[in-house]
């Protein structure tokens, strides 16, 4: 069951990482793309702090829809 609920170890720290990379390549503050995208600040904020191990899909969406991007881009290194 815990393979289903999202990565575990190196691979969420890599894509928590990549979100990172991808922040700061496209200067993206967290507060002002969670508004714009019109999500949660809390929820950005808490996978940057690794107090949630993934970001809900929808919250992906929306933030890659603000970015002009995939939604997997946004973990890509």
């Amino acid at each position: 069951m815990g393979e289903v609920i999202g990565p575990r170890g190196q691979q969420a720290g890599a894509g928590r990482e990549a979100f990172r990379a991808f922040m700061r390549r496209r200067r993206l503050v967290p507060t002002r793309w969670a508004k714009d995208a019109g999500v949660p600040v809390g929820e950005v904020l808490a996978y940057l702090t690794g107090h949630i191990r993934q970001l809900p899909a929808e919250t992906a969406s929306r933030l890659a829809g603000v970015a002009g991007v995939a939604p997997e881009d946004l973990f890509r290194a």
